[in-house]
Parts: structure tokens; sequence; C-alpha cells
């Protein structure tokens, strides 16, 4: 009895050094919202595309609400810094320099997407909704080798200030290649967390030794 909860606590012990480091992952957490940016290989080895993912917007976590839009998403470049171009919306217009509560200012070491849409301050977008952007960056020479840049977004809505998010968001790698999309997309279904299926994962492996120790001692 006592080597088969041995063997139990291992496993779980091992489930949870899993769930430890799928937590860690890059995604970045501001008044309730969720930023996760993504970077997979372009077939030009000195272009990377990057996917923003933006979830929980104006949900039960996000202490601010009422958002209708973004005005700009700016990110510090990385080393060798040569362009950047957004992909999805296509419409949005890159600039020098960083972002403010007026918009892309030109100022300081970013790169800055301006929306060229002027974004009304209502109606609000669907609770719990999410949005995506992507674009690539290109260097002159090297390598995206341990870029995480400092990001900041600037929402509009019912607030007259709403925080500019300015922290580090670190990519984390895709293998599944560059992704593509027809218009900034949209959704309120947020996919299952990596910790979650393991925790499940662990629970049955749980049940089916506990299964098995019933079994032998009936």
């Amino acid at each position: 009895m006592k080597a088969t909860w041995k063997r139990l606590a291992v496993v779980l012990g091992a489930f949870g050094v899993c769930l430890a480091a799928g937590g860690a992952h890059a995604s970045l957490i501001v008044n309730g919202i969720t930023y996760t940016l993504t970077e997979s290989t372009t077939a030009d080895p000195l272009t990377d595309r990057f996917t923003l993912d933006i979830t929980g917007i104006n949900g039960a976590a996000d202490d601010e609400g009422g958002r209708s839009g973004v005005d700009g998403i700016a990110f510090n470049p990385p080393a060798n810094f040569a362009s950047a171009v957004m992909i999805d919306p296509a419409s949005w217009v890159f600039k020098d320099g960083g972002l403010n509560s007026g918009g892309c200012n030109g100022n300081g070491n970013f790169f800055c997407f301006d929306n060229p849409a002027s974004v009304p301050t209502s109606p609000a977008l669907a609770a719990g909704s999410s949005l995506t952007f992507i674009f690539d960056v290109t260097l002159s020479s090297g390598t995206f080798a341990n870029y995480a840049p400092d990001f900041k977004i600037n929402w509009i809505g019912s607030k007259n200030n709403y925080n500019l998010v300015s922290q580090v968001l670190t990519p984390t790698s895709s293998s599944s290649g560059p992704s593509s999309s027809s218009g900034p997309s949209s959704s309120s279904g947020p996919l299952p967390e990596p910790g979650t299926l393991l925790l499940l994962a662990g629970g049955a492996i749980a049940a089916g030794l506990m299964r098995r120790r019933a079994a032998r001692t009936a």
C-alpha cells in the first residue's frame, strides 16, 4: 500500500513540475486582459512573424472594461532592426517611435503600429472577446535570439484614460509556421491552457493507479 501511494506521489509530483513549467509561458496579464506574443519563422531567415493574441476583453476579470477597440500597439525593436509591417489588419500603419494616449508619438526606442481609423468610444466589444494582430519584423543581420520587447497598447472605450500597458512581453516559439488571416480576428471562445490539460492527465493517471491497487487487494 505504501509503495503504491509512493508511486502515486512521484507521478503527481512530476506533473506538478510540468504544470509549473507550463505556467511560465510568456503571456502577460494586465488589468484582467491576457496578452500572448507568438513568434514563428518565415522563408526569409532575417524575418520572423509575430502573432499578438489578446483575450478576456471586457470579461469578468477586466477591471477597466468598456473597451471598444485599439488605437495603436508598440514594441521595442530587436538588435539589427530593419523594418516591420502589419500583416493583419493590413490597414494599420508602421511608425517609428513609441505610443501614448494620443497614439503613435514618434518618440523613444520603439516601433509602433497605428490604427488609421477613428476608434469610437462605444459600443463596447463583447464581453470575453479577443483580438489578434499579425506582423512581420525583419533584421539587417543576426537573429531574434533572446528578443523580449517592452510592449505598449492604447485602448479606446468608455473610460477617459486606460492603463497604457508598458511591460515586457516575451514571445513564445511556434512550430506551426507563419499564420495568415484576412482581417483582424475577434472571438470569444478561449482554448484550454496547457496547465489545465496536464491536470486532467494527472488525474487520469492517479485514478488508474488507484483502480489497479483496488484490483490487487480485492
